[in-house]
């Protein structure tokens, strides 16, 4: 659910919001590189290794494949579990794939990603009177890069690996790596706890319970396993470890391609109005599929929401997105194309402070994608930085097979590698939804005139983009 690419906003609050994520991050990162030298024998194993994952989102699912991948399937043997009854098609709308797609490439899923993404040149930000406000070259400011090739943006192909992608087409991609019998569903995660001996039990509703060396919580931003990790380390301030909402809200609406203007296909587009901010792009979807969705987001003055809205219709959502584009005088085209969606759904934007420690138990827990880090989703990074996540965790585990680490140095270097970066992303893009939905219109634009003038809005999204794992 990602929406956009632009940079962070720097003022006195920025700055003190920074300084002190910036500590709390360094502070994780200094605690998990103490500590890697902790934990069980390093000798390599003797038996596969037992790996749980929770959750078969985009995060769980590749790090299932990363580890097959890069551990061996004769090594390890993983197990995917999820609370719901099965994978949904047609369900959540479109992710951005930059250096995300770096790192499928390198699994071997280049191809298939190149066959169900659409690839994106350029994001167009507009005012109502469609005075340009950003105009950024993505593939040229990718290509340009001289890490373009080495960090594998560019494939040997020469093709640039960056795309967007329907997020229940991701996760089928990334399911039919995956044998018969590795994903298994209603699963509802209840409890974590550390067994005698060494491995980890998991608790399911219904009594089920089943045991792991290792188990990783790719359960999303209301994570079970994060609780279970903030109570474990029995932090002084364990409301801080859920997630918080930020005060802006996002409705999506989605439907078959052919809605935007003729030729925008790989162009994202931006509009500003009064306290609304509109995106409008084409993902690649499911059996070869395109769709064009719409992306409405406002700031919010309830201090604190459900996740999403389980009570509306989506006719609701639809007619409410309809009325509040026609308030801020969206273009015709954009109000077309919400009249027009057919899957639509609204929740708050929330985010993690870098205040849960990402791993525990002995180095038997650990955490991945918005479990570890959730952010707010206006630099397009939410589901890039969980590939990212699962490639650094898959060589960490690898390692530790091999023989050349303990368990707990694995999950501790790749937490103190992870932290920093993912901490500052999110930070920088709380500060753009501020920006977008918080200053005055004329602050607003003034900002990203700037920041497209200067070059650094070129620069933030490269921060962002090129994969700085490899």
């Amino acid at each position: 659910r990602d929406v956009v690419v632009a940079p962070p906003l720097r003022s006195s609050f920025a700055n003190e919001e920074l300084s002190a994520a910036t500590s709390a991050m360094r502070l994780l990162a200094l605690c998990a590189a103490l500590t890697v030298g902790a934990g069980t024998s390093s000798s390599p194993t003797l038996r596969p290794l037992r790996v749980g994952i929770i959750g078969a989102g985009p995060a769980g699912l590749a790090q299932a494949v990363a580890i097959r991948k890069l551990v061996g399937e004769e090594n390890v043997r993983v197990s995917v579990l999820d609370r719901s009854d099965q994978l949904r098609p047609a369900l959540g709308g479109g992710v951005q794939l930059n250096s995300g797609a770096a790192v499928l490439s390198r699994l071997g899923l280049g191809a298939e990603l190149k066959r169900i993404g659409q690839p994106i040149q350029r994001v167009r930000a507009r005012t109502l009177e469609s005075n340009s406000l950003l105009d950024l070259d993505l593939a040229g400011a990718i290509r340009q890069h001289p890490q373009a090739a080495e960090s594998g943006m560019v494939d040997g192909a020469g093709d640039l690996l960056a795309f967007t992608v329907m997020r229940d087409a991701l996760q089928e991609l990334l399911a039919a790596q995956l044998p018969p019998g590795t994903l298994t569903f209603g699963r509802v995660l209840e409890r974590v706890r550390p067994l005698a001996g060494g491995g980890v039990v998991a608790d399911f509703a219904g009594g089920i319970t089943e045991e792991f060396d290792l188990l990783i919580g790719a359960d999303g931003v209301r994570s079970v396993v994060r609780a279970a990790l903030a109570d474990a380390a029995v932090l002084p301030l364990r409301d801080l470890a859920g997630p918080l909402y930020t005060g802006i809200r996002i409705a999506w609406g989605v439907a078959p391609a052919g809605l935007r203007p003729p030729g925008s296909e790989g162009e994202l587009h931006q509009w500003f109005g009064p306290g609304v901010y509109c995106l409008t792009a084409t993902y690649g979807g499911r059996d070869g599929l395109k769709y064009d969705q719409c992306v409405l987001v406002r700031a919010d003055d309830a201090s604190v929401r459900t996740s999403v809205n389980a009570e509306w219709s989506v006719s609701d959502i639809r007619e409410s997105m309809v009325t509040e584009l026609q308030r801020a005088g969206m273009p015709a085209n954009v109000i077309d194309l919400a009249r027009a969606t057919e899957r639509c759904f609204e929740l708050g934007s929330y985010q993690h402070l870098p205040l849960c420690p990402w791993w525990g138990f002995d180095g038997r827990v650990v955490l991945v994608g918005d479990a570890a880090h959730a952010m707010p989703p206006f630099l397009g990074q939410g589901t890039n930085q969980a590939m990212q996540d699962a490639y650094t965790l898959a060589e960490e585990l690898a390692a530790y097979q091999q023989g050349k680490t303990t368990l707990a140095a694995a999950v501790g270097s790749y937490a103190s590698k992870r932290i920093v970066p993912t901490s500052q992303l999110a930070l920088n893009s709380r500060m753009l939804g501020l920006v977008e939905t918080a200053l005055p219109d004329f602050a607003r634009d003034a900002f990203f005139r700037f920041t497209s003038f200067t070059g650094i809005a070129r620069k933030v999204f490269l921060d962002g983009a090129i994969p700085k794992i490899f």
